[in-house]
């Protein structure tokens, strides 16, 4: 085999990409053993800690699936108690408003008012939600005269309280030919039920933190 002539760095290139071999040679001759294998430990090594990564967001996702679970748990348990302490302060509610309470409607005294009506045109799921209103009040207003109040309340109030609570006053004024008041109560509130609040479409009722403590 005639030996080519090596006058430039670009025909040593040459020679080595028609010879792999020498190429290979050369490199074991040059480099340390370390070195040679240091591009499959880096693979090893991103591999090891991809695996590693892929375990820590498993088990973060473990962690957020469990705490949204307690949240989800939590969420009725709240709403229960943050209503039980709105019945507890139906008078100071009535009193904050301006009105003096007269009585708590019931799910009895609701159902007797819906059946003496003619509700054909109103959808049986709104008639259940509203016999299932969180609070009901017969009140007077100061002179004296009769009105009602529809209480929605949830421990974070919010857009849906205040769809119900304004849906629950026009039934009541319906029904009774009474001037009715849509509040709605909690602990807190949703700032993006602020519009109908200051609107004058509902009215807002904080419920003070040792009421729910009282339980």
């Amino acid at each position: 085999m005639t030996m080519a002539t090596i006058n430039t760095i670009e025909d040593l290139f040459r020679i080595l990409n028609e010879n792999p071999q020498w190429l290979e040679a050369l490199r074991a001759r040059l480099l340390t053993r370390e070195l040679l294998e240091l591009p499959e430990k880096f693979a090893q090594f991103v591999a090891a800690t991809e695996k590693r990564f892929d375990n820590v967001e498993q088990r973060l996702g473990n962690v957020e699936t469990a705490v949204k679970s307690i949240r989800d748990d939590l969420a009725p348990l709240k709403g229960t108690h943050a209503r039980n302490a709105a019945l507890r302060e139906a008078d100071l509610i009535a009193e904050e408003l301006g009105f003096t309470l007269v009585r708590t409607l019931n799910q009895q005294d609701l159902k007797a008012l819906v059946q003496s009506q003619n509700t054909a045109d109103i959808p049986v799921n709104e008639l259940r939600s509203f016999r299932r209103a969180d609070l009901i009040m017969e009140a007077a207003d100061r002179a004296g005269e009769t009105c009602y109040l529809a209480v929605e309340v949830s421990f974070t109030a919010n857009g849906r309280d205040t769809t119900r609570a304004v849906r629950n006053a026009g039934f009541l004024s319906r029904f009774t030919g009474r001037r009715c008041r849509a509040v709605v109560a909690g602990l807190h509130r949703d700032n993006r039920i602020q519009t109908s609040i200051e609107s004058g479409a509902v009215s807002w009722y904080q419920l003070d933190p040792q009421a729910l403590e009282a339980e």
